[in-house]
This record gives structure tokens, C-alpha cells and sequence, in this order.
């Protein structure tokens, strides 16, 4: 048996956040990962031509560039070879008839964007703006703490302070709010309040989600100020960058290496883990797993060092719908019908709130949308190295859908599996694409479809293609994620820690879960 301070069972972002930071402390460090590939849900490939280069799922860099992680290690990442690129055309929404409503961080050309639609709502983005950067120095804090801890307390004294009692309850409130509430009560036109409505289906926050629009309060304003950031010759540079500097302080990362278990003592301590060879490995201080909470109790843990009330609350942690990717080797730029999108980093194309909604439902109850919300990813026009000169990747998220089918809203797929269904609802999302931008399945030189089911087999954590690793609902979100009780990466099972997406804050680059438990595991010693 050989032997660490703390084995990570995972190689996602978060598990590699804490294993620098237990590393760099003088830790022992061995980070396994199930994969050929490292990354998580942060991987880039060459998966349609080669010379091609695409995000598989995640791609937008901006919360990591926000996190404590990137403030600590930001110059060693950028040493160990990570470099951005950072757009300042960040998204925009599409409509029928070739209209098309553009976000720049470019102040005058985004409210010039806007007003082309309504006067009155460039204003009112104006002073979302101007509130966004009144509340968010005391908001984006909160979001980076352990919850709940006296520091969130003291976060939540500092904004009523500062923005007062009056201030943080209308706050509160619209953080509350659903998505197609947050947008009609600051905007009257369609398109300003299609344009803002995607951003909390990235998580799984339909437009009447209650709670759902902290993430388009959030996102929509950062990317407009900041820019979207993305890694120069993919995402899985960035991984690579961590796992260099976890080597650089002495620890292992080692890739197909699938563990199958996690060994306990007499008294239900974590001391370490099981591999698929047979190998163990002992762990002194502590296991640390990125890995899915259900995943993690139901196929590593044995279930008789664990609580029974614990299991059964965990069993009833909840998986939002689907994801598909489409990725595309062009031999062009995207044709747009508008050509002011051709160059935006993202393009939804919805197109409207109420089609969101239609597409929400659908997926939910276990239909394939009859016209699914897509976002389309054109890293390629402001990263020159992810395709040969004049070609372009695409990247287009298709969301939602359901991760096993029961039927198709349209009518016209009958088959429920995805071996088979895949390239038929790939057609459907390369038709929504052709309304908007004619000829470009003429330039497709190569396509590869990333079905819910693919999502899953490459890596466990996204349960039934679930991009985001569990539902952000507000029954299991902030002081009740994963489960009440467990939110701040202890487990029932002394020694054994989580972290990643099922944990708080939840699913995105933040890097945020890895940063806090192992502060935690610092400040403890990883004392059972």
C-alpha cells in the first residue's frame, strides 16, 4: 500500500483548486483521476479535425478569473502556460426576420444595441448597470464564502451597512425572483428581455424558476463590463497549468486510475481508497472527492459507516435535465443573417422568453424540445489558434434535455435512445441554426454530437448529462446544498471530504468548493 496525506479522487477544477493549495502547504498529494484525460467537465480536444481544437463542455473562464484561486496562483497558471483571450463582443440574442440584439463592453455600442429596440430600456440597462456595481462588492463576496459560517454573517452586516436595511431586502428580493420576472420588471421590450433570459438556463433555472435570476443579475452585467475570457488553445491548458503546479510542489496526478472504493477503519474513518487494479492507497489526514454526492455515497461508500437519514437525503438529491453538444469544423465564419453577431463570443438563439419556457417544460417532462434553446460558441474568432487560418470551430450547447427520453414533442423521433437518437436531434439543432445563419451546414467540414449519455460516460459526475451536477432549485442551493446539514464539505464519514458542483456554490469555472475545503483541511490538519 502506498501512502499520502490526502488522496483527491477527481481531477475536475475544484479538486485540483484544493490540491494546490494542500500541496504548496507541504502536503502529500495524490490526485486520481477515473479518465485518459484530466479536466472534468474543463477538457479541449481535437474531437471533429485535427487542427481543430474545442472546449468539450465548459469554456467561459470568467468566475475562475474572479476566484481566490486565481488571485493566489494567477501569476504560476500563467508561467505553467495559461494564457486568455478575452472578448469584447461577449453574447448576444438572435430573432426571427434577421434582427439580432448585440452586448459589447463597449458602453455607448451596447446601449445603441439596445435602443434600436427600446429607448427606455437602454436606460433601464443603464441603471441595472449602475446598481450591479453598487451591490455586487458586498454580493460576489458572499458567494465566495463558506455557508453557513460566521464570516457569511459578517458579509451580510457589511452589505446591510452599506447598502442599508431598505437596500438589502429589494436586493434579497430580486435575487428571489425568476428569471421572467427579474427581466419584466426592468425591461419592456421582447428582445432586451430575451437576451438576459438565457443566461439562468446555463444552470437549470427555467424563466419561472424562482431564485433563477441571480445568475442573469450577475452574468449578464460582469460579461458586459469584463469581457468574456476564454484559455488560448482551450480550456484543458488551464488544467494542465494546475496540474503543473501541484507536480512543482511535489504532488501525483494520475490519470486511469478509476477508484472503486473508499476504505474505512473499525470506526467508519476514511483511511484511504480502492483502485480498479487493486492497488490502495492509505490517505493520513484525509480523502478529498470531487466527486457527485449521490455518486459518491451510492458506488464508493459503504453504506454501513453512513447514517441512514443521511443516505435517504442524499437519494433524494435532484439531477436538472440534459445537456447535448454539437461541435462543428467549418470552413468559414458562421453566416449570420446579422452579421453584428459574428463575432460575440455567445449567441442564443431562444428566441424568445416564452419559447425558453415552452423548451424548460418540455425537457422536464422528459420530451426532446421541439425547438431547443441554443448557445452557440465561436471561440475560434478571437482565438486564432483553435483552427487553421479562415476555418472556424463552433460550439454550440443545446439546452435543454431530458437525460432519458420518454417521447419527442415534435412527434417526428420515435426512437428513445441516444445511440440512435443523437444524429436525428442533431439535425433539429442544425436546422434552428440554418434559420438564422443560411449556408452554414454547407460549410461543416466535420461534426461531432456529444449526447446526455456520452456526457455521463466520460465523466460520471454529469448524471444523465447534467452539466451542472445536480439541481441549483432553491430546495438544494446555498445552506442546503448538497443536502441540509452537509454544506461546507464534511461528510457524515470522518476524513472523507467533497467538493465540486453538487457542492456549494455550485456548478460553473469558480473553483470556489476546492478553494474552501481545503482552507477547511488546513485549518484542521485534517484531524478527523
Amino acid at each position: 500500500m502506498s501512502d499520502a496525506d490526502v488522496v483527491v479522487i477527481g481531477s475536475g477544477h475544484n479538486g485540483l483548486s484544493a490540491a494546490m493549495y494542500l500541496a504548496k502547504a507541504g502536503w502529500k498529494v495524490v490526485v486520481l483521476e477515473q479518465s485518459q484525460v484530466p479536466g472534468g467537465a474543463a477538457k479541449s480536444g481535437e474531437v471533429t479535425k485535427p487542427g481543430f481544437i474545442h472546449d468539450l463542455y465548459a469554456t467561459n473562464l470568467g468566475l475562475f478569473l474572479g476566484s481566490p484561486v486565481y488571485r493566489d496562483f494567477g501569476p504560476m497558471l500563467t508561467q505553467s502556460g495559461l494564457a486568455l483571450e478575452v472578448s469584447s463582443e461577449p453574447y448576444a440574442s438572435v430573432f426571427p426576420h434577421g434582427t439580432a440584439l448585440s452586448m459589447y463592453t463597449d458602453a455607448e455600442k451596447s446601449l445603441a444595441s439596445i435602443a434600436n429596440f427600446s429607448p427606455e430600456d437602454a436606460e433601464a440597462w443603464q441603471h441595472l448597470v449602475d446598481y450591479f456595481q453598487r451591490v455586487s462588492p458586498y454580493l460576489f463576496p458572499l458567494l465566495q464564502m463558506p455557508v453557513p459560517s460566521f464570516e457569511f454573517g459578517r458579509g451580510i452586516f457589511r452589505m446591510t451597512r452599506a447598502l442599508g436595511w431598505t437596500g438589502t431586502q429589494e436586493l434579497l428580493s430580486l435575487l428571489l425572483q425568476s428569471p421572467r420576472e427579474f427581466v419584466e420588471s426592468w425591461f419592456s421590450s421582447k428582445e432586451m428581455q430575451a437576451l438576459l433570459i438565457p443566461w439562468g438556463f446555463h444552470l437549470d433555472y427555467g424563466p419561472d424558476v424562482s431564485g433563477g435570476a441571480t445568475f442573469p443579475f450577475l452574468e449578464s452585467v460582469a460579461d458586459h463590463l469584463n469581457g468574456m475570457a476564454i484559455a488560448r488553445g482551450g480550456i484543458g491548458l488551464l488544467v494542465h497549468s494546475m496540474i503543473n503546479i501541484i507536480k512543482g510542489y511535489g504532488g501525483q496526478v494520475e490519470v486511469n486510475a478509476p477508484v472503486t472504493q473508499i476504505l474505512t477503519d473499525n470506526a467508519g474513518h476514511a483511511t484511504g481508497v480502492k483502485l480498479s487494479d487493486g492497488r490502495t492507497i492509505a490517505a493520513r489526514r484525509a480523502v478529498l472527492a470531487n466527486v457527485n454526492i449521490r455518486t459518491l455515497f451510492e458506488s464508493l461508500v459503504d453504506p454501513t459507516v453512513v447514517n441512514h437519514g443521511f443516505l435517504k437525503r442524499i437519494q433524494k438529491f435532484r439531477f436538472g435535465p440534459g445537456t447535448m453538444m454539437v461541435h462543428l469544423a467549418l470552413s468559414g465564419e458562421v453566416p449570420w443573417l446579422n452579421p453584428s453577431v459574428t463575432r460575440s463570443m455567445y449567441v442564443h438563439i431562444g428566441p424568445y422568453v416564452n419559447d425558453v419556457a415552452r423548451t424548460y417544460q418540455q425537457a422536464v417532462a422528459g420530451y426532446l424540445p421541439d425547438s431547443p434553446l441554443l448557445v452557440v460558441g465561436q471561440q475560434s474568432q478571437w482565438d486564432h489558434s483553435r483552427a487553421p487560418d479562415g476555418m472556424h470551430t463552433v460550439w454550440i450547447q443545446v439546452r435543454a434535455v431530458p437525460g432519458h427520453p420518454i417521447g419527442d414533442a415534435a412527434g417526428s423521433i420515435v426512437t428513445t435512445d441516444w445511440s440512435t437518437m443523437g444524429p436525428l436531434y442533431a439535425q433539429r439543432v442544425l436546422d434552428k441554426l440554418e434559420e438564422y445563419a443560411p449556408g452554414v451546414t454547407s460549410r461543416i467540414l466535420a461534426m461531432t454530437v456529444m449526447t446526455p449519455q456520452d456526457l455521463q460516460n466520460d465523466n460520471p459526475n454529469l448524471v444523465g448529462g447534467d452539466s451542472i451536477s445536480g439541481s441549483h432549485h432553491l430546495d438544494q442551493f446555498y445552506f442546503l446544498r448538497p443536502v441540509p446539514g452537509w454544506s461546507r464539505y464534511r461528510t457524515p464519514v470522518p476524513g472523507l471530504w467533497v467538493v465540486g458542483a453538487s457542492t456549494w456554490p455550485g456548478g460553473g469555472l469558480n473553483a470556489v468548493s476546492g478553494y474552501l475545503a481545503a482552507q477547511a483541511l488546513l485549518k484542521s490538519r485534517g484531524r478527523h
